[in-house]
């Protein structure tokens, strides 16, 4: 899994290297993403473009392949630790559903 993590947010990325994930930096990386960590109120979505955003390529009963864009993870890690976000980028969820 490969997470963009927003300028600012080092201990964050380093504790990510250590539980094995993929770290770049927000809006310096061209190429897929599969999460964005960020803090604040805002996220500066225009560094998300369909260059970063990765594609599925699924095949179903004999039809030809065909791609589908499913989005990208973002977490605010505002007042969360780091285990929290670890379990959200496992769970690629932002929280329980119920």
């Amino acid at each position: 899994m490969i997470v963009a993590v927003q300028r600012g947010l080092e201990n964050i990325k380093d504790k990510l290297r250590e539980k094995g994930y993929d770290v770049v930096t927000f809006g310096e990386y061209n190429y897929p993403i599969d999460a964005v960590i960020y803090t604040g109120n805002r996220l500066e979505a225009s560094f998300i473009k369909n260059n970063n955003i990765p594609n599925l390529m699924s095949q179903s009963l004999g039809m030809e392949h065909v791609d589908r864009s499913y989005g990208v993870l973002l977490i605010n890690a505002t007042h969360k630790t780091i285990e929290e976000i670890d379990t959200m980028l496992k769970r690629k969820t932002y929280s329980p559903l119920f």
